[in-house]
This record gives C-alpha cells, sequence and structure tokens, in this order.
C-alpha cells in the first residue's frame, strides 16, 4: 500500500514548526527556563509532540509497507530500524525519544527541568537526520 504523503508533510512541517519554537529556549539558564512555569510546560509538550510527530510517521509507514505490527514506540523504532529507515547508528538516540516521551506521559512527575534544557540546548539537531530520511525516501 503506498504512502499517504501529505499525512507524512503534515507530520514533518509539525515538526520542523515546533523545533523552531524550541531554538528560543537555547542557552536559557535553569532560572531563566524556571522562572515562568509556562514556558518549561510549553517547551515540554514541544518535546513530546515533536517526538509523537515522528513516530507516528514511522508508524504510518510501518503500516504502509507492511513491516510488522509494533506493540510500543520502541518496537516501532526497532522496525524502522530494521527495515533501513532509521541508521543502525542512530537507533539509540530514537529509541531514547521514545523512553523519553513515554516518561512525559506516565511518569511527569520524574522529568527533570535539567534534562529538558539538557535536550534542547544538545540534542535538538537529532531529529534532523530522521527528517531528512524521510524526505529522501518518501517525499520525491
Amino acid at each position: 500500500m503506498k504512502t499517504d504523503q501529505q499525512k507524512i508533510r503534515q507530520k514533518l512541517h509539525f515538526m520542523r514548526e515546533s523545533l523552531e519554537l524550541l531554538e528560543q529556549f537555547k542557552d536559557m539558564d535553569q532560572h531563566q527556563f524556571t522562572s515562568d512555569p509556562i514556558t518549561e510546560s510549553a517547551a515540554l509538550r514541544m518535546l513530546q509532540v515533536s517526538i509523537e510527530a515522528m513516530l507516528d510517521i514511522c508508524s504510518h509507514i510501518i503500516a504502509r509497507e507492511g513491516w510488522g505490527l509494533a506493540k510500543t514506540y520502541v518496537e516501532i523504532v526497532e522496525l524502522t530500524v530494521k527495515n533501513g529507515l532509521i541508521q543502525k547508528d542512530k537507533a539509540d538516540i530514537y529509541k531514547n525519544m521514545a523512553r523519553f516521551r513515554n516518561r512525559i506521559i506516565h511518569l511527569y512527575d520524574r522529568v527533570e527541568t535539567a534534562e529538558v534544557l539538557n535536550i534542547i540546548n544538545n540534542h535538538l539537531d537529532d531529529f534532523r537526520p530522521f527528517m531528512s530520511a524521510i524526505i529522501e525516501k518518501y517525499l520525491p
């Protein structure tokens, strides 16, 4: 079955917008970041939905390509690695994203501000290889 290019484009666009907004929090110290509770909450939500958009794209491709049935978000990543969508050397990065998303949703009281800031300051570019691979393989 053919992938829905419009759906993929929409998810990628959403990811790009969220990542651009997250850039405004870069280089904030912990005091600046936590001085307004809305700032921290907004950043956390943007991270969550960026990860979810990535996983939604993967789920869509897995289903349309007939690569199997993933029961967890980590299994989604594993199936995309197994089938060459995500590079093997990037697998742990994307598995950690899936696990972080789960912590935001289910263990929200255990997500530390320092960890969120670290992701914003040092790991937003981790999304880019995934986005490039999707564009190259599924959006001619």
